[in-house]
């Protein structure tokens, strides 16, 4: 994997994604989705890995898609954004579906597909100083990287449509109250405290946290009998698995359980 455009870093078991194109506030291209989906993909791959932080490089989280990129390639414009969805989806769609949990940890703005990005972690954690916008129809553009289906879900229909017709900039304050980010804390203490959180996360049931995402990304898609089938299933194995042993028998024991992410 290049490290040109995302850096991946892994400390025993906590793996840092962040993406790394500064003097380009972190904007979308080929190469960065590229590299974002190897980062993923490795993560999703490591067992020894159980927590993710993923946050950007210099002031902005990500401005959203290259445009200039696009003006280059204007004449070959179909090929590459064929390209650029392809493996910006299969990153998104790890982030929704790996087990591990994804703690986004947003340093700076985030705008159109940097948007999406960021909403597709599990727990964001915003600096103070962020600021947000859907951003892609003032360039005459669609939403993707799963904007349109994890923002409503979020934030209902009605809000979702507003901030994507106006693209209006709102604060992290405001993304706060409407249910788009988990926290707002002071720029300095970002870092560590998204650290705090993937330390506590990273001892946790796993397999638990992955059988969560899993259960709430296909809640909307099925039946209730069906949920309810899943969910079953679901529990059974996780009843059968160590942690899932561990926390019951930690709990009856009335200490604290040593999962051990399987």
């Amino acid at each position: 994997m290049s490290q040109k455009t995302v850096i991946l870093e892994k400390n025993d078991n906590i793996a840092v994604v962040t993406l790394n194109r500064p003097d380009n506030a972190n904007t979308i291209n080929l190469d960065l989705v590229k590299d974002l989906y190897d980062a993923f993909k490795d993560c999703h791959h490591d067992d020894g890995i159980r927590a993710v932080i993923f946050t950007g490089n210099g002031s902005m989280f990500s401005g959203g898609g290259d445009l200039s990129s696009f003006l280059a390639e204007s004449d070959n414009l179909g090929p590459l954004i064929t390209d650029m969805t392809t493996y910006f989806h299969l990153a998104v769609t790890l982030m929704h579906r790996m087990e591990k949990p994804i703690i986004v940890a947003l340093n700076g703005t985030a705008a159109g597909g940097g948007l999406s990005l960021a909403l597709s972690g599990d727990i964001i954690i915003s600096s103070d100083n962020a600021k947000f916008s859907a951003a892609y129809t003032a360039a005459g553009l669609s939403p993707d990287g799963s904007m349109t289906y994890i923002m409503p879900r979020l934030i209902g229909l009605k809000k979702t449509k507003e901030l994507m017709i106006t693209n209006r900039r709102f604060s992290a304050d405001e993304a706060l109250n409407m249910g788009l980010i988990d926290q707002v804390v002071n720029a300095e203490e970002l870092q560590s405290i998204a650290m705090e959180k993937a330390i506590e996360l990273s001892k946790g049931a796993t397999k638990a946290y992955g059988a969560v995402k899993t259960l709430l990304a296909d809640s909307l898609s099925s039946t209730l009998e069906s949920h309810l089938e899943q969910e079953a299933r679901s529990l059974n194995i996780r009843a059968q698995g160590h942690d899932g042993k561990e926390g019951v028998k930690a709990f009856i024991e009335k200490r604290k359980p040593n999962f051990k992410g399987y």
